[in-house]
């Protein structure tokens, strides 16, 4: 290959590349959820989402406790 030739291919490559779209730009979820980076100005919104949040949070501690005890009658179980 020439010069020349090698010059067109490089050219032809680099507008390709800028005209191509861009698959990589971060787009905001759609929704509007706990982890999204779509923030929510609305005190409505934001107050179900905090009692949402404190909902799951209080059954997460219940089934810690549900299972420390169930680990702890097993333990006394194997004792007897």
């Amino acid at each position: 290959m020439t010069l020349s030739d090698l010059a067109k291919a490089l050219m032809l490559l680099s507008l390709l590349a800028i005209a191509a779209p861009t698959a990589a730009v971060a787009k905001p979820n759609s929704y509007p959820g706990e982890n999204s980076k779509f923030k929510t100005t609305d005190p409505v919104e934001i107050a179900k989402q905090k009692a949402e949040r404190a909902k799951r949070i209080e059954l997460r501690k219940e089934r810690r406790k549900q299972r420390r005890l169930e680990r702890l009658k097993r333990k006394n179980n194997r004792s007897n």
